[in-house]
């Protein structure tokens, strides 16, 4: 470069000992300042140049290439493009010159090169832009280094033209998306063929792989791997806004099989069919399949390979235009590749250990054969010869890996392994034998595959049953083994003790085995059966035997029954959550082949009751319930659960064909003569007996209470159990049992029990119910608050811990509350409202009392039907809030609260939050109530429910700062119920303390920059009534006071939120909410808003100034002047949502920049 700078010999030395200097760490900020310096000197790059020239030390030549990047797109206008342009051309032969560079220095100067390249793009002709790519075609077909040279060119310009790895530039959005594109529909697909070429070239030549690997073959196959993870614009499923940057990922050299599975990525990419001649041909998938042949014993080479392999294992019919000889070429060959792989895998025998050595190999095989499967019809894998083959390597790899994971604890990648087996099968399994309910197509009575003859789809299934049956059986006998390794193992007891099931742990796991177990049910059902039956011979000998548990194996047959009943209920019953789980489509069938006697369904149904039952049978305090197994108790109430909800008076006019079996054994009364009464009565019978016998045991009972959920809320059971002449004495035996149970499970069983007494339709009945459990509560309270050492002694904890109970207890009760027994129940908790806010103020020094007093009102609050309640009974109960909040403040005011001990808890700030969540039920009350005609809700009781808020509000907020609002679940809740008070009450909000005023007004500008968009969205949903409130009193001339506080407050939120809109990260969820906002803000701050646009125009650039104006002009024609009071305020401007979004597309797109 020209204008040589006088002093640079100087300067060159004061550089050079700069760089030694940052080195050593005591000198290094003084080195720092001196390098920021230099780059602050004007004509900068030729002195850049000058010192590159004469550079030794890699610091040096390190430290100078980055100050080119910098100074070179800081100062791009300052310099004649021909000078840039030189220097760039200048670094890639000082690179070629220089093959002993070391790799990061190469890596900074190739990123110098890239950033000049990407900032240049648009600056230079044609024909200039296409030497770029030559010149790299050059370099890979150059002698010696060059094409190590021109690969690592290729990755670093691959790396600035992408989303996520681009350097920070100083640049508009819209100029990085246009470069995105330009360099993908013109640069890339080449460099992809030149890149693949090369490698041919790499791998043609190479027998085995030295150590280190050759340089060439590591950077092909790391920009191979980014070319094939590319994030395509043409085929982009995105909805981002223009300006929305991607997120920086993280390099792909950062893998480590230590990590474990959590490091291969999942993301696939979609390629535009312009790609399909390359990536899907089949010469270049089998180039890939050779390369990791030979780079197998290179963990990061290896793992670069699978990734690519992945990426082209998921191509569709369409990426090949239909084209069928395509398809098939396509899918033979990644079918040969895949399978010589599994074959690999499987010579290495059944080692745990070798194939755990494996696992990133046999994860990211199992993988391309899932993509394989998921994305070409099963029609076509048929036609290739080796698919059957294929199938069976599968299907031993499935077994190698379910039994591997056994004792695959510590890396996890058979287990995951295991996981992508099982999803396959069950991918293929729903081609087989569709979802129950579809329709198949039917030929000769016989369910024929789409796009299949009758005889492959018969050979097809018949081949699918006998694989599922052979992965369900070998998924029982790992089950089995594994129990025996888990009676040593405390870390799985921990797991059990720390609440973690093993139905919701495994889930994934057990669904895929009951989908497979529902391919052959009658072979699977029969398998469990007789392990079943083997167990529970086992386990009566052993209770009969005198040498119980003597060696331990009693412990093993617990294990065993706990897997076993779980497997047994996967298959024969979905969860069915929030919804009527059905019998599965093929139980039914093989149900209803069988005569009853023979039928496995029955049979083991039966079975499973039967070992509830019997282990169900011993008194609490007997020798024989010590030997008892929690875990097998919890499980068998578990299957009682979800089996009950689809077989137990199951009804059959919800089929179109039901097996007579199972309506006699477990069906309704009728026709069918259905036994189900029979089980739900002894059901209810082991609900009561499993209370006494498990009293002390938390998970149990919690499951328990679980089931007597499920059978009164079940559509089929919960009439029948209201019915049942044995309910009544489980409700008298649970009431007066209660003090008996822990008091971890006294809320949820009174929840309970309430919630199912409500459904019956009997008034008597219903009162009896409620009239026991009240006297049960009524009688632990009165007993504390009754007795005579009381006042003197509260603090002891046997009274503190009857205290806690007792507000567990009416806690419960209010978690039961609905339309039917509002009456009942409040009337009841009204009448200790008195004593309440009495242990409120006693225990003013006590969280844990604090926070189950507000707990037990924030569900009053939010299940009461205030619709039945009298004016009066509301009043009341508002009263009552309103003085516990009155304590609950006395007691905080000024108290500090020990940021980082409350966020180290579960439930950070937990008093705080219940109350603000309290004010928000409150204020929701009355927009629930569906009794009430508008007016009278406006007029009654709308002034109590401002009341209460208000002075809610007045209490709350001072103990919330900007620290505690850092906590996610916290902030929610507050912007949730400032955004409820202003858009119900903007009126009520001009009234408040000046001090509190301006804390309202400061959350919200809070909300609207938080990084969480629901918190945005509820704080916009606030500004918008707020400030469309502010417009309409302005047109009517009746400002109040504080108005002029609320109008600089909202010039702050205009301001923040044209910011946030135009220059930050937006999520597009908030946009609608933002519309609202902004139109208001608008209408209400005219002249701001002005102010506001001509400083972010006059602010920008020349040549972008008159797009900005056109674009505010365009927004402003869709802008109206005036609104009326009518939420949504775009209600009222049809039009500016569209304007808005448009404007947002054409003004973010320059105004963002990286």
């Amino acid at each position: 470069m020209s204008n040589q700078n006088p002093d640079a010999a100087t300067i060159y030395v004061q550089f050079e000992e700069a760089c030694a200097d940052f080195q050593v760490p005591a000198t290094r900020a003084a080195a720092e300042l001196v390098l920021s310096s230099f780059c602050q000197l004007p004509k900068a790059l030729a002195l850049c140049q000058y010192i590159l020239d004469r550079a030794q030390s890699p610091m040096v030549q390190f430290q100078v290439a980055h100050a080119i990047g910098k100074i070179a797109v800081r100062d791009y206008s300052l310099y004649e493009l021909s000078d840039l342009i030189q220097l760039k051309n200048y670094m890639i032969d000082y690179c070629a010159q220089r093959p002993t560079l070391l790799k990061y220095v190469r890596e900074q100067l190739l990123l110098a090169i890239a950033l000049i390249t990407k900032r240049s793009m648009f600056d230079i002709s044609e024909q200039d832009r296409m030497t770029i790519f030559q010149n790299i075609k050059q370099l890979f077909n150059s002698p010696g280094d060059g094409p190590v040279l021109g690969v690592s060119l290729a990755n670093a310009l691959v790396d600035q033209f992408s989303n996520t790895k681009s350097a920070t530039v100083g640049l508009p959005w819209e100029f990085h998306y246009k470069c995105k594109v330009f360099f993908e529909t013109r640069f890339l697909l080449p460099m992809l063929e030149q890149t693949v070429t090369k490698l041919h070239q790499v791998v043609s030549q190479t027998n085995h792989l030295s150590s280190p690997p050759p340089l060439l073959l590591v950077q092909c196959l790391e920009l191979l791997e980014k070319i094939l993870h590319w994030e395509f614009e043409s085929t982009s499923a995105s909805n981002a806004l223009p300006g929305s940057f991607g997120k920086t990922g993280n390099d792909a050299d950062d893998f480590d099989r230590e990590d474990g599975p959590s490091t291969v990525k999942k993301v696939f990419t979609i390629f535009p069919t312009s790609w399909q001649p390359v990536v899907g041909n089949s010469e270049v998938l089998w180039l890939f399949f050779r390369t990791y042949n030979l780079v197998q014993t290179d963990d990061v080479l290896a793992h670069r390979c699978r990734q690519c392999l992945v990426q082209l294992s998921g191509f569709q019919e369409y990426f090949f235009g239909h084209d069928s000889t395509a398809v098939k070429s396509y899918t033979t060959t990644l079918m040969n590749g895949t399978l010589k792989l599994m074959n690999d895998i499987l010579e290495l025998g059944t080692n745990p250990d070798v194939l755990s050595e494996q696992g990133p190999h046999i994860l990211g095989t199992i993988q391309m054969t899932r993509r394989l499967l998921e994305n070409i019809p099963v029609s076509i894998l048929c036609l290739v010869p080796d698919f059957f083959q294929f199938l069976n390597a599968i299907g031993r790899l499935t077994v190698v890996c379910l039994r591997g994971s056994v004792t695959d604890a510590e890396e996890g990648w058979l287990s995951e392994a295991s996981d992508e087996c099982l999803e396959t099968w069950v991918r293929l399994a729903d081609e087989v034998q569709p979802a129950y309910g579809q329709q198949q197509q039917q030929q000769s009575g016989r369910a024929v595959i789409s796009g299949m003859s009758e005889m492959d789809s018969e050979h097809l299934s018949n081949y699918m049953k006998t694989v599922a049956y052979q992965v369900v059986e070998t998924y029982i006998d790992a089950r089995l083994e594994s129990s025996i390794l888990a009676m040593n193992d405390e870390e799985e007891e921990d797991e059990i003790d720390s609440g973690f099931k093993d139905w919701d742990v495994y889930a994934d796991q057990l669904t895929c085995i009951g989908t497979l177990g529902r391919l052959h049910p009658h072979q699977c059902i029969l398998r469990l059966q007789l392990l079943l039956g083997s167990c529970f011979d086992r386990l009566k000998a052993y209770f009969v035997s005198n040498t119980i548990n003597s060696d331990g194996k009693l412990l093993l047959l617990h294990e065993q029954l706990h897997w076993i009943i779980l497997i047994t209920g996967h298959i024969l019953a979905d969860t069915g959550k929030g919804e009527q789980p059905m019998i599965p489509d093929s139980i039914m069938q093989l149900s209803g082949s069988q005569a009853i006697e023979q039928d496995p369904v029955v049979n083991v149904s039966r079975q499973v009751l039967e070992l509830f039952r019997f282990s169900s049978s011993f008194g609490p305090n007997s020798m024989e319930a010590s030997n008892c197994s929690p875990r097998v108790a919890a499980t068998l109430v578990w299957f009682m659960e979800r089996w009950s909800k689809s077989y137990l008076l199951v009804d059959e006019n919800e089929y179109g064909y039901i097996s007579p079996n199972i309506a006699k054994a477990f069906g309704r009364p009728g026709p069918s003569d259905g036994q189900g009464v029979h089980i739900i009565d002894f059901s209810i019978e082991q609900m009561k007996t499993n209370f006494a016998l498990w009293s002390a045991d938390p998970d149990v009972l919690l499951q328990l209470i679980s089931w007597l959920n499920s059978c009164g809320t079940c559509v089929n059971t919960k009439s029948y159990l209201l019915q049942s002449n044995k309910f009544p004495d489980l409700v008298q035996f649970v009431t007066a049992n209660m003090e008996q149970l822990p008091e971890v499970v006294h809320n949820c069983l009174i929840q309970t029990v309430a919630s199912i007494s409500s459904s019956s339709t009997d008034a008597n009945t219903r009162d009896n119910y409620f009239g026991l459990i009240f006297k049960m509560i009524e009688k632990r309270l009165g007993d504390v608050l009754r007795h005579p050492n009381f006042q003197q002694n509260f603090q002891h904890t046997e009274f503190m811990n009857q205290v806690l109970d007792s507000l567990e207890m009416l806690d419960g009760l209010a978690l039961a509350c609905q339309f039917n027994n509002t009456p009942i129940i409040f009337g009841f908790c009204s009448g200790f409202f008195e004593s309440i806010v009495q242990l409120m103020s006693l225990y003013k020094d006590v969280s844990q009392v604090q926070l189950l007093i507000l707990q037990l009102f924030v569900d009053l609050a939010g299940r009461l039907d205030f619709g039945v309640l009298g004016q009066d009974q509301k009043q009341m109960f508002f009263r009552v809030v309103i003085e516990i909040l009155r304590i609950f403040g006395a007691v905080n005011q000024g108290k500090k609260k020990m940021h980082s001990q409350e966020e180290e808890e579960d439930k950070p700030y937990a008093d705080v939050s219940a109350a603000l969540i309290l004010l928000s039920n409150i204020m929701a009350s009355e927009f629930e109530d569906f009794n009430q005609n508008k007016n009278q809700l406006l007029s009654n009781s709308n002034s109590d429910v401002a009341n209460v808020v208000l002075f809610g509000v007045n209490v709350i907020i001072p103990m919330v700062d900007m620290e505690m609002l850092k906590i996610p679940n916290l902030c929610q809740e507050y912007i949730k119920l400032i955004s409820h008070l202003i858009e119900v009450f903007p009126e009520k909000l001009t009234g408040l303390p000046v001090d509190l005023f301006n804390n309202l007004m400061a959350s919200l500008e809070f909300g609207i920059g938080h990084d969480i968009a629901d918190i945005n969205i509820l704080a916009l949903h606030a500004v918008a009534p707020l400030a469309l409130w502010a417009h309409v009193q302005q047109q009517s001339n009746h400002a109040s006071a504080n108005f002029d506080l609320l109008k600089q407050a909202l010039s702050k939120f205009l301001a923040q939120l044209v910011k946030v809109l135009l220059f930050e990260h937006l999520d597009g969820q908030v946009v609608d909410a933002a519309t609202e906002a902004l139109l208001a803000l608008i209408c209400s701050q005219r002249d701001d808003y002005m102010a506001i646009v001509n400083q972010i125009i006059v602010q920008q650039p020349a040549d972008i100034q008159s797009r900005l104006l056109f674009a505010f002009q365009t927004l402003d024609q869709a802008t109206p002047t005036q609104l009326a009071y009518s939420l949504p305020p775009s209600r009222n401007a049809p039009k500016f949502r569209e304007a808005l979004l448009s404007f947002l597309m054409d003004v973010r797109a320059v105004l963002r920049v990286k």
